[in-house]
Formats: C-alpha cells, sequence, structure tokens
C-alpha cells in the first residue's frame, strides 16, 4: 500500500506546494481579519484561487498524468482549505459549521487546479517538442 502511494504522490513537489499554499491562506485570513473590507469581498474567492493555483502547480511540476495531478491538487486543496478555515476559526472570523464545507470546496477547487495544472505540463512538452523539431 505504501508503494502505491508513493507512486502516486510525490513528496518533494507536495511539500512545496503545500508550504506555498498553506501559508498564502494564512496570510490572506490575516489581512481579512484586520482589514475587514476585505475579508467580506475577497476571502472566498481568494481561498479558492489560492487552493486552484496551489494545486495547478503541484501538477505542473510533476507533469505524471491527469489522475496523479488531481489526486495532488486534491490532497493540497483540502490542507488550504483546513488551513483558511481552522485559521479563520482561531481568530474568531467564522463559526465552526463552516470547516467542512470550507475543505470540501477548496479540495473541489484544488483538484480542478491540478487537471489544469496537467494540461499546462502537457501543453509546455508540446512546445518543447515543436521547438527541438520532434513532431510527436
Amino acid at each position: 500500500m505504501r508503494k502505491a502511494v508513493q507512486a502516486l504522490i510525490d513528496r518533494k513537489i507536495i511539500g512545496r506546494a503545500l508550504i506555498v499554499g498553506v501559508l498564502f491562506e494564512v496570510l490572506l485570513m490575516l489581512a481579512g481579519h484586520f482589514r475587514p473590507l476585505l475579508h467580506v469581498h475577497y476571502a472566498l474567492f481568494g481561498c479558492m484561487m489560492i487552493a486552484g493555483t496551489a494545486g495547478l502547480l503541484y501538477a505542473r511540476d510533476l507533469a505524471g498524468g491527469y489522475v496523479k495531478g488531481a489526486l495532488g491538487g486534491l490532497v493540497i486543496g483540502a490542507a488550504c482549505g483546513l488551513a483558511a478555515v481552522g485559521m479563520a476559526n482561531a481568530l474568531g472570523d467564522h463559526p465552526e459549521r463552516f470547516l467542512p464545507y470550507g475543505v470540501m470546496i477548496s479540495a473541489l477547487v484544488g483538484a480542478i487546479g491540478g487537471l489544469f495544472g496537467q494540461y499546462a505540463a502537457w501543453i509546455r512538452q508540446f512546445i518543447a517538442s515543436l521547438r527541438s523539431g520532434n513532431f510527436e
């Protein structure tokens, strides 16, 4: 079982994407806590955008297929959502009932970001093959 998980997820790349995603989620929630106008207008969209972008970065660096990209994006999105909703809850901005919804939405957006990241990796590979003259 452990080898199957290692074959699906690259620890080095997912670690970098998690650090970036969670750090930006925490910064967004802190900024929204101290600037309520930012929290009201941009918190939900920003949370989803960060989770999706972190999933995209993981899948683009991995370039291992759509399933691997979506799975890694799902994990990263869930971690980003957990960090954002947990931080907002710790600051007193949201009640605990938003925890499952925020994590599910961020996980879904992270998986979609992983799909787009794999597509971006495919496009990058295609352009590189055009430049090198290998038309496959």
